[in-house]
């Protein structure tokens, strides 16, 4: 790993070759690296193993080996990337439940941190929620906006495609409290179907997909109150989110069944 990380162009050249065989003058074209500095690069990437040069092709590839030093090397580099672009939530996500290389949260948004007021990030996913065409929620933590706004549309005839599964602790909040009842009562009613659902566990943050494409990731803050939400788009985030919602309402029961067994 020191090895790789002393010098760039020794990264960039198993990059390049990442997949793909290239020759000499390939590799030139696509470096700024000069032949000196390049042949030196190529030699000590063949004298380790991580390359290897085919002479009647004049092409280079990566090794078995080489493929699986990179890879890893990537890797770690992406999830240093997450760590430097979100330094106060690295930390508090669920990176062991996550299915998806930490990696892929390097281009993620940490909604909300420009503005003071303390609601800026709720405020995002509720706006998320009222423009989308269909948005599917598995509540780890409770957030009142999304709510109030998806009332608001079914109110105005306009709400999206909406399934909420709560896990136990969220579904509790939900059901024990009399005024969030009767507004989650009230959206059933008016879309007559059934939107809520329960888990009997706990779930360490929530996943809202939005129209299939986007996700936000809500996570609490451990000692200070409040949370942090994370947006994201990439395509291993989407399909996990998908995954793992269609796993966990296979396993969930309507809110109002719960909320009567439990009157």
């Amino acid at each position: 790993m020191a090895f790789l990380a002393r010098s760039e162009h020794r990264l960039g050249v198993l990059a390049l070759l990442d997949g793909t065989a290239r020759t000499r003058s390939d590799l030139e074209a696509h470096t700024d690296a000069t032949r000196v500095t390049l042949s030196r690069v190529l030699n000590d990437l063949t004298e380790r193993s991580l390359i290897e040069h085919d002479p009647s092709s004049n092409a280079y590839t990566l090794t078995q080996f080489g493929a699986l030093v990179y890879r890893d090397f990537d890797r770690l580099l992406g999830t240093v990337a997450v760590g430097q672009a979100l330094p106060s939530v690295i930390n508090r996500l669920p990176v062991d439940w996550f299915g998806f290389d930490l990696q892929c949260l390097a281009g993620s948004e940490h909604v909300g941190t420009e503005q003071a007021d303390p609601l800026a990030a709720a405020r995002v996913v509720a706006g998320a929620v009222g423009a989308a065409d269909s948005c599917r929620s598995l509540l780890g933590t409770f957030i009142s906006l999304p709510m109030y706004t998806f009332g608001e549309a079914v109110r105005k005839g306009t709400a999206p495609s909406v399934t909420v599964i709560a896990d136990a602790e969220v579904a509790t909040t939900m059901t024990e409290d009399a005024a969030l009842r009767e507004r989650w009562e009230a959206i059933e009613a008016g879309t007559d179907r059934t939107t809520y659902y329960r888990i009997g566990e706990r779930v360490p943050c929530s996943v809202d997909l939005i129209d299939g494409e986007t996700v936000f990731l809500t996570v609490n803050r451990h000692q200070d109150a409040g949370f942090d939400v994370l947006r994201s788009t990439h395509p291993d985030v989407v399909a996990w989110a998908h995954a793992t919602i269609e796993s966990m309402q296979a396993g969930a029961v309507p809110l109002s069944q719960a909320a009567r067994a439990d009157d």
